[in-house]
């Protein structure tokens, strides 16, 4: 009976973790132009920095994301990308580091 309820228990936060997660904001770096060779999804609240600068999709779902030209979110915001809409680019990005607003 134990382990039913221990297992039961632990599908629930997972199924609860995973449906929060699929409602945030995610910066797609990648690290060529038009979307190639590796990337990254960050997604994560607050600061983060941007390890590839060669192309970006923006997916806006509820979090806005304030874009730096310095790591560790130094500085003065250069950009904000919308909380409800999606943007990209396909060529080089100056952002270093991103604070998604949560």
């Amino acid at each position: 009976m134990k382990r039913f309820i221990l297992t039961s228990a632990f599908t629930a936060a997972i199924i609860a973790g995973t449906a929060g997660a699929a409602y945030a904001s995610q910066y797609v770096a990648y690290e060529g132009q038009g979307f190639s060779g590796r990337s990254v999804v960050i997604s994560a609240c607050g600061v983060s920095n941007i390890p590839y600068h060669g192309s970006y999709k923006w997916y806006g779902d509820g979090q806005s994301g304030r874009m730096y030209n310095q790591p560790n979110g130094q500085g003065v915001a250069h950009f904000t990308l919308a909380s409800d809409r999606n943007a990209e680019q396909r060529s080089p990005v100056g952002w270093k580091s991103i604070f998604i607003v949560c």
